[in-house]
């Protein structure tokens, strides 16, 4: 086993014997309409009155009539723009939506937070115990961007 993913085992190993807090808690709604609910399904951008580009992001969530969501990611760093199904979509508590989606040959567990017309990464943790955003923050301390709704999306 390398050195890597014995530390992530010994990181989740207290989790393990004494439970984490691991974000807000489900509410008990459940799936695709969850995102319709919540307001989250449509077009989110930095800025909306600008087109979608490396400077301004976007994010795009879509609720089709059959199969699963998606959400469309057109990021500053083309390495990360991506079209990802999201299975397990659950509310959570606080304004909270959280759903499980597959990156490469990973999962990652992501949790957004919504306030209003606004939305954030709050929680993004990969399958093997790497947390790529947790409360709101990147791993070196900067916050997420807050995304906004735009019209018609």
């Amino acid at each position: 086993m390398r050195l890597a993913r014995k530390l992530s085992v010994l990181a989740v190993l207290p989790c393990l014997i004494v439970g984490c807090d691991r974000g807000p808690k489900p509410t008990g709604a459940v799936g695709p309409r969850v995102l319709v609910t919540s307001g989250l399904a449509g077009t989110w951008a930095v800025d909306c009155a600008l087109d979608a580009s490396r400077e301004n992001p976007y994010i795009v969530y879509g609720v089709p009539d059959s199969g699963d969501p998606a959400e469309r990611f057109i990021a500053r760093d083309p390495r990360l723009d991506r079209t990802t199904p999201m299975k397990n979509i659950r509310e959570l508590e606080g304004q909270h939506v959280g759903w499980t989606q597959r990156v490469a040959d990973k999962s990652v567990e992501v949790i957004v937070k919504i306030d209003g017309v606004r939305q954030r990464v709050w929680q993004s943790i990969l399958s093997d115990g790497t947390v790529f955003v947790s409360e709101g923050k990147f791993g070196n301390g900067a916050d997420t961007p807050w995304f906004n709704k735009c019209a018609g999306g």
